[in-house]
């Protein structure tokens, strides 16, 4: 049958107290309001409610005659659950330190991963930049040879000297102009009109 602390309580008795589990036992000693240990043995709680039922008239005090005798000395008994609780801890400690080193390793992994794909990117589109540029000069040197060779065979069909080329940019007439002939205005008769012309000397 389940424990029923109400029960217990209405009439507690050492034989049904001897049948329950630590948790139990741990129910009736918060009921009481006794103060002990969460480490401590179940017998040691179970002493500790018996003598407050003695203490308060509830049992006869000949139960802690023929109850289980707990050494008054457990030092040791705490030290070596202290030793395991501390025991444990560290070793909690250690998993999750190993944990926060696995992270940030695998956070610096990431990270220079997407350096190297950013830098790799980088480069591809220098490259392709490059590539681009190279191929629209030779396009534009590719035009400029064929306006060239247009232009001289243009200049073969006229009957111009192939040598000379169509673009007059730089041309100033001002220093030619002294190269052109000197012309003088003469007049002469004719039987109707006196006509007026321009010859060179």
């Amino acid at each position: 049958m389940p424990f029923n602390l109400d029960k217990f309580v209405a009439s507690p008795s050492v034989e049904e107290l001897d049948s329950l589990k630590k948790s139990e036992i741990v129910k009736v000693a918060k009921h009481y309001g006794i103060e002990f240990q969460p480490l401590m043995r179940k017998d040691e709680i179970k002493r500790y409610v018996l003598e407050y039922l003695v203490d308060e008239g509830v049992l006869p005090s000949t139960v802690l005659e023929t109850a289980i005798t707990v050494p008054t000395d457990n030092t040791f008994e705490l030290k070596r659950l202290e030793i395991e609780m501390n025991k444990e801890i560290r070793l909690k400690e250690m998993e999750r330190e190993r944990e926060r080193e696995e992270r940030e390793r695998k956070k610096e992994k990431e990270e220079r991963e997407m350096q190297m794909q950013m830098q790799k990117e980088k480069e591809e589109r220098e490259m392709q930049k490059e590539r681009e540029e190279r191929e629209e000069r030779e396009r534009r040197e590719a035009r400029e040879h064929e306006l060239r060779l247009k232009q001289l065979e243009l200049g073969v069909i006229k009957g111009s000297d192939p040598k000379i080329g169509l673009d007059t940019r730089g041309f100033d007439v001002s220093k030619h102009v002294k190269f052109v002939p000197k012309f003088r205005r003469i007049m002469w008769r004719n039987s109707s009109t006196i006509s007026k012309s321009w010859v060179s000397n």
